[in-house]
């Protein structure tokens, strides 16, 4: 699987987008969520990539500053109600595991995770215990995740080792108390 092909995986998970209204004050662009009751100023989007609602869909746009976005040839102005959405990115150190991982076990994990109704966009807590043995050819240890859908939580333990076999086990336990085991060895 390409890394295109993952990240469009991921881009089609819930809750992989922060969507909210434009609101102005004092010359301040604001995308206030009222769902989650957060807001964003729009002069600190990284990127500088955002999406913007029209009535044709959402429209790909630039953040140029002073309310000012730019479509593709098209330059306006947002307004106080326009709805835009900026897409999330995951914690480092669950971006690295994912990618690190074979692509079978990457789908596996994914697939669990949406199972027990969480996506990787729900990550608030990540701990990769791999990115710590980079000289090592040899490695073993135990990764940390946690997920909040804002209904339940859900802890990943992540136990691996690497060398001459290299193995996988994610342990998926829940708030409600559901249990899931994945094990892949290569």
């Amino acid at each position: 699987m390409s890394s295109y092909k993952r990240s469009d995986v991921l881009l089609k998970q819930k809750r992989s987008y922060y969507i909210g209204k434009i609101d102005i004050t004092e010359d301040q662009y604001v995308i206030y969520d009222d769902m989650n009751d957060e807001f964003f100023l729009l002069e600190e989007l990284g990127d500088k990539q955002l999406e913007v609602l029209s009535p044709q869909g959402w429209k790909s746009a630039n953040w140029l500053g002073l309310g000012k976005v730019k479509t593709d040839g098209e330059l306006f102005t947002l307004n106080c109600g326009d709805s835009v959405r900026i897409r999330k990115t995951l914690p480092f150190a669950l971006d690295e595991m994912l990618k690190e991982l074979p692509d079978e076990t990457f789908v596996k994990i994914i697939k669990q995770l949406n199972s027990l109704s969480f996506s990787p966009y729900d990550c608030i807590y990540s701990y990769n215990q791999l990115l710590f043995f980079s000289n090592k050819a040899n490695k073993k240890g135990v990764s940390f995740f946690q997920f909040d859908n804002e209904e339940s939580i859900c802890a990943i333990q992540h136990h691996f080792e690497r060398g001459i076999h290299s193995s996988d086990r994610f342990e998926f336990t829940t708030s409600f108390g559901e249990r899931r085991l994945i094990v892949s060895m290569y």
